[in-house]
């Protein structure tokens, strides 16, 4: 999976459990990095729709909240003598 992964390394540098977590990881990726292939494949020839994306930002309001900032931390806001409200 890695170029540094020789089996040499890993039996001189890592325990068995390790080893055997480090092969369950890169089976885990190479499947999922197969599923996205399969995906894109079936996406470009027309076998399946798909789906828009969405930004996580775009779920989320980002407008911040002025009135319930200055209701939460109102009190603690240090201004000089003067300063805006």
């Amino acid at each position: 999976m890695y170029a540094w992964a020789t089996p040499e390394y890993l039996l001189n540098h890592m325990s068995l459990e390790q080893i055997l977590m480090y092969y369950d990881y890169g089976v885990e990726f190479e499947e999922q990095r197969a599923n996205v292939l399969t995906h894109r494949l079936a996406v470009g020839f027309g076998f399946v729709k798909e789906t828009p994306k969405t930004r996580v930002r775009d779920r989320y309001n980002d407008k911040p909240d002025k009135q319930k900032f200055y209701e939460l931390y109102g009190d603690r806001i240090k201004r000089s003598e003067g300063g805006k409200d």
